[in-house]
């Protein structure tokens, strides 16, 4: 097998070759016009192609002239990162903005998975306790665990995180996400808990979607995790079928509000500057005294 790509995560687009057959996986929407033009290279050099992925699955119609299209793998994951598992597929949520509902549909664990530090679960939390605790007594070995995914802080237990304490979590740090603002108080009590639990506040990462609701909501939801003194991540809203990596503007957002908020966020300037106070362009003010 040759692996065409040399950084830890493919980026979204991963290829490889096994025999006379050229596989493309493409994570992302916004990948599948790099991944056309990829299958007809493969094409060329006289590949059969075959082509799958969430991107793919979702619009399988964007490569049909150009490849095969795959409807599974076994353990493509690990083509786009060879450190990383699924320990189960789907979710309990039906969340608008989310692509896995529409492709994975509900929750199933699976009985066999490769034992690796990068866990890619939708909701591993949602897993029953009997697959919950075998998951964590095979992932005790190993160093450096990261729930890349983030975890779901609507459904924390404090047994669950007290088992998640035992565990060698790269750089102590836990994902969570913060995506509506109905959500304030069971995000404060997932913090209780996993502070209770050992984990520091400082490493709780928390993903805070931003133009799904209006900017005030937003404002309040990344204000609310700096106040918990964790760490946001702002993640501006994306269409499901978007070929160009643009986010989606909707209410009193702006393209270019939504791309200052999450640098203002992303980028840690919230440690010594307030919202309001954030001037990216020197030519103008901020664009958002309104919240002051």
């Amino acid at each position: 097998m040759t692996v065409i790509y040399s950084n830890s995560w493919s980026g979204g687009l991963a290829e490889w070759i096994e025999g006379d057959t050229a596989f493309i996986s493409v994570a992302f929407s916004w990948m599948l016009p790099k991944a056309y033009q990829r299958a007809i290279w493969y094409s060329e050099q006289n590949y059969k192609v075959l082509a799958g992925g969430p991107a793919v699955k979702i619009q399988p119609e964007y490569l049909k002239d150009v490849a095969r299209i795959k409807d599974h793998v076994t353990d493509a994951i690990a083509q786009h990162n060879p450190n990383a598992t699924f320990t189960s597929r789907g979710c309990v949520r039906n969340c608008k903005f989310c692509i896995v509902p529409k492709i994975e549909g509900k929750l199933k664990e699976l009985d066999d998975f490769p034992i690796r530090p990068i866990i890619c679960d939708n909701n591993f939390l949602a897993c029953s306790r009997s697959h919950f605790d075998r998951v964590i007594d095979k992932l005790k070995p190993l160093r450096g665990i990261d729930f890349n995914q983030g975890l779901d802080a609507r459904l924390i237990t404090k047994y669950q995180a007290n088992r998640l304490a035992e565990l060698n979590i790269k750089k102590g740090r836990i994902r969570l996400a913060y995506d509506y603002i109905g959500m304030e108080g069971q995000i404060t009590d997932a913090f209780s808990i996993l502070v209770d639990a050992g984990f520091r506040a400082y490493n709780i990462r928390c993903y805070v979607l931003i133009g799904n609701e209006p900017i005030k909501s937003c404002y309040e939801r990344v204000k609310k995790i700096i106040e918990l003194k964790g760490e946001p991540f702002c993640q501006p809203m994306l269409s499901l079928k978007t070929l160009e990596k643009k986010p989606v503007v909707r209410y009193d957002w702006t393209e270019q509000k939504l791309k200052d908020m999450a640098r203002w966020s992303n980028r840690y300037i919230w440690r010594k500057l307030s919202l309001q106070e954030y001037t990216p362009r020197r030519d103008q003010l901020s664009l958002f005294e309104e919240l002051i």
